[in-house]
């Protein structure tokens, strides 16, 4: 892995007996500068080394559909952040926590319908709180069982059916 520089809480370079020292992030930085997090700029070999994984592991979670690389013109793959994130978590599931690729994936499809949900209890908050406000600036509904007048054509009566007691059998006496 490379080795890496450390900065101080203003971004200057700081020597490492510092106090209040920090790892920098890499070259290209993501944050204040650099791409975006979803932007997939690194090759195989540079997300392979930020992830502290061989190339050809990633290669082989690809073909287990664990990551799904963008790919340019011409086939190469290409990482973002959000990738080389995906794949230390996966790195941290199977070396720490002793998960094989089959318990990673539930893993991960369970993160992913956790965070659907989540996406979607945002929105219903968000409608709860639309809707709310729209009932705090109208006054209330009127009473809904007011005696409202009806000709007798608009009403249709329907005879009500009373149940029969069973009838007996002739033989049955």
């Amino acid at each position: 892995m490379a080795t890496q520089e450390y900065i101080d809480s203003q971004g200057t370079p700081a020597d490492e007996s510092s106090s209040s020292v920090a790892p920098a992030r890499p070259s290209g930085g993501f944050g204040q500068r650099g791409p975006d997090y979803d932007e997939p700029v690194f090759v195989i070999s540079v997300a392979a080394e930020l992830a502290d994984m061989h190339p050809q592991t990633l290669r082989s979670y690809e073909r287990e559909g664990l990551i799904e690389p963008a790919r340019t013109a011409g086939n190469t793959r290409r990482y973002a952040q959000r990738d080389i994130d995906r794949l230390r978590f996966i790195r941290h599931l199977t070396q720490d926590e002793g998960l094989n690729l089959a318990g990673v994936r539930v893993v991960l499809d369970l993160g992913e319908k956790l965070e659907e949900a989540r996406r979607k209890n945002r929105e219903l908050e968000e409608m709860v709180r639309t809707l709310a406000a729209r009932v705090q600036g109208q006054e209330p509904p009127a009473p809904r069982h007011d005696v409202v007048p009806v000709s007798a054509r608009e009403v249709e009566v329907h005879p009500t059916m009373r149940r029969r007691p069973p009838r007996q059998r002739a033989g049955a006496r």
